[in-house]
């Protein structure tokens, strides 16, 4: 939702967050031959298909991530519970949703700038070559802390490298050594040549790539580093971005993040704290945005 408006909520009521749309299960079974009767049936094989939206809609799991313990840490002004480490199910290296990897110039992730060695969006290496978009997902809440700013799992993140749900990653791992998470929209705009989010995707491609910066309550980005609303950066998903946060054209509130089914950064109590909160469970529909060092 964009902060420049004021947010309604039904008297006396809480907009109540559930699952996304519901599962599928399909089961095949195969009889072989004229003679069907002497054959056993084919043993039944079952996928469970998770229904996600793209976008905006309804609300789903919108996914309250925020740890009891505290230790006091760099967020005290928004809650101590970002500064723990907090698990979701899911792993920080899945399939990425469609989105087609780089073919890289070079293999190697620090001139890559994604830790698995690919690029899911600034793909062309020539021509973006201190920003990538690495899609991935990870464990470790929020973008604000610390801890969230600084590798859990050794870099062991990204579409391409999957990771046992006994290693905790923060949106840090997404990016290789010698690149970091992009801070905000002005160092996007000196990392990419043309100053912007152009050339992100390719046409049709569904994702978002955040940086590390929430927003005002009116949707202002960078005016603290630890104001909280919405998740800022660039992509096709979630809504336009307002006129705070520029060259970023694309953000999400704990509405948009709980339709997409993977990105989760709280409800509708935490509608000005997404930011500090978001994790995401799979490398489907984006990631974060990675600049060089």
């Amino acid at each position: 939702m964009s902060r420049v408006s004021t947010i309604s909520f039904p008297a006396g009521g809480k907009l109540t967050e559930h699952m996304p749309a519901g599962a599928a299960i399909g089961c095949r079974a195969a009889l072989a031959g004229s003679f069907f009767w002497l054959f056993l049936p084919a043993l039944c094989g079952c996928r469970i298909h998770t229904a996600g939206l793209v976008g905006g809609g309804g609300v789903g799991d919108g996914g309250d991530m925020k740890d009891a313990d505290s230790d006091g840490g760099e967020a005290a002004g928004f809650g101590d519970a970002w500064d723990e480490a907090a698990t979701v199910p899911g792993l920080a290296g899945s399939d990425d949703g469609g989105l087609t990897d780089s073919t890289p110039a070079s293999t190697d992730p620090t001139i890559v700038g994604c830790s698995d060695g690919t690029r899911e969006g600034f793909r062309d290496i020539n021509r973006w070559p201190r920003i990538a978009a690495c899609a991935g997902g990870w464990q470790v809440v929020g973008l604000l802390t610390g801890k969230s700013r600084t590798p859990a799992c050794n870099h062991n993140a990204g579409n391409g490298i999957p990771n046992p749900t006994d290693m905790l990653c923060s949106v840090a791992d997404l990016c290789a050594p010698t690149w970091h998470p992009c801070s905000n929209g002005p160092e996007v705009a000196s990392h990419s040549p043309t100053g912007d989010c152009a050339g992100l995707l390719l046409p049709g491609e569904q994702a978002f790539f955040v940086v590390m910066t929430g927003a005002s309550f009116q949707g202002v980005c960078y005016p603290d580093p630890l104001l909280a609303n919405d998740l800022h950066g660039c992509g096709s998903i979630g809504q336009p971005e307002t006129g705070g946060c520029p060259p970023l054209d694309r953000r999400m509130d704990f509405a948009a993040c709980a339709a997409t089914g993977v990105w989760s950064c709280g409800d509708a109590s935490d509608s000005l704290l997404e930011a500090g909160l978001v994790t995401k469970l799979d490398s489907s529909l984006g990631g974060v945005l990675c600049c060089k060092d």
